[in-house]
């Protein structure tokens, strides 16, 4: 099934979520502005754009792929689906109430499921959640559109809302990263300390940089 592939979220496919978008001008705006936030080490890899029922024209398509080729990156498919579009992500999913992070955390459509150790040079990126069931080490680097969390250690770089959204989150059981993003924000530990924490923790924005709190669950 095509729709099966979009699940697929990891550094040999990129699938980019356009649905809502009303006509072939929203969607190319649209592309645009999601694979500029892609970092270079996805260059060269396929693209699949998931549409509502808008029928694109031949020339429309190779305009999509001539784009993506601008960026380095390569058409795989256009998928058309039949549901509505995604409602506002952020309404009703600000963090209204500090004693329970995990309810209020800000919905996605997609979430990539990680079921494994990262290694030193190992990148996943999604464009919705990733969740990782075991540690990323130093030198992984994990990208999600949406929220990150990590059901083991998170030693390597974490970048969580890659498309500006600074409502995303970063938990993890221990949180010791080389590196934490979230939307245009940047935190890294102090040179030579080293925080080995044994409770979970969160990662998230609060008057405009990254702060790091005991996850209440």
């Amino acid at each position: 099934m095509p729709n099966k592939a979009l699940k697929k979220n990891t550094a040999d496919m990129i699938p980019i979520d356009l649905k809502g978008m009303r006509n072939f001008s929203e969607i190319k705006a649209g592309l645009e502005e999601k694979i500029r936030v892609i970092d270079d080490f996805m260059l060269g890899t396929s693209v699949v754009i998931n549409i509502e029922k808008i029928n694109l024209k031949a020339k429309q398509i190779r305009e999509l792929e001539d784009l993506l080729l601008d960026y380095g990156f390569h058409l795989k498919d256009i998928i058309k689906t039949e549901t509505k579009a995604a409602e506002d992500k952020h309404q009703e999913n600000k963090l209204a109430d500090d004693s329970n992070e995990m309810a209020n955390m800000p919905l996605y459509e997609n979430t990539a499921l990680i079921c494994r150790h990262l290694r030193s040079g190992q990148k996943i990126f999604s464009e919705g959640n990733i969740v990782v069931l075991g540690d990323i080490n130093p030198g992984a680097e994990v990208i999600a559109g949406g929220n990150i969390l990590v059901m083991g250690s998170l030693r390597g770089l974490a970048h969580a809302g890659a498309f500006g959204d600074d409502s995303a989150l970063i938990a993890a059981y221990r949180l010791n990263p080389t590196q934490l993003r979230i939307a245009n924000h940047i935190t890294r530990p102090p040179d030579g300390e080293v925080v080995d924490m044994e409770t979970p923790e969160l990662a998230r924005i609060k008057a405009g940089k990254v702060v790091i709190e005991k996850l209440k669950i």
